[in-house]
């Protein structure tokens, strides 16, 4: 499967520093223009995209709509497993009022979320779903930075936790080729 991953555009929270997470911002003016170039990079591509799976989220959503109208209406089938991670009561703080934890968010869940692990068990499953689903394709992801960061993990083999570190920006695209299921992204566990 020919896998093309995509973060959604520049959302209002992310220029306001606020902790969004599965809770939803818009995209700014930016937000749109990125969707747009980044709709016209696919268009240059060698190859046709045959659907797009996207988080369900608004941000998400909007993005991939936007690429899908410029690319001639491809399909959008909407995955709740592609969100991103829940920052549970942490959502809608600013960045730097989330607490800290000793041995970090990896497998302890943010209080009422998730943990990283549990993030990116699920964005494997989805993955390989569409793996299963799509072999044969070639398949646009449109998601969050937490997700394409699992993706990259699994696929190349690398820490987790580094990956995580390791941010794409809201206008990339990263192109994968995808031949088996994935496995779940290792990390070091903390001593």
């Amino acid at each position: 499967m020919k896998l093309l991953i995509t973060r959604h555009g520049q959302a209002e929270d992310n220029v306001a520093g606020i902790t969004m997470g599965q809770h939803d911002s818009a995209l700014t003016p930016l937000g749109v223009e990125q969707a747009h170039n980044k709709a016209l990079a696919l268009k240059r591509l060698p190859y046709k995209i045959d659907c797009i799976y996207a988080s369900d989220l608004g941000r998400c959503m909007q993005t991939a709509k936007i690429i899908s109208d410029k690319l001639g209406s491809i399909e959008i089938i909407p995955d709740k497993r592609l969100r991103e991670i829940g920052f549970g009561k942490n959502e809608g703080l600013p960045y730097d009022a989330i607490p800290k934890v000793e041995g970090g968010y990896m497998q302890k869940r943010f209080p009422g979320g998730e943990s990283n692990e549990i993030m990116a068990t699920r964005t494997i499953d989805a993955i390989n779903y569409i793996y299963d689903a799509s072999s044969k394709l070639c398949v646009l992801i449109v998601t969050h930075s937490g997700p394409i960061s699992a993706i990259l993990a699994s696929y190349h083999n690398r820490d987790l936790r580094e990956m995580l570190n390791e941010k794409i920006n809201n206008e990339d695209i990263v192109k994968l080729q995808i031949n088996n299921r994935l496995a779940y992204p290792a990390y070091k566990k903390e001593n």
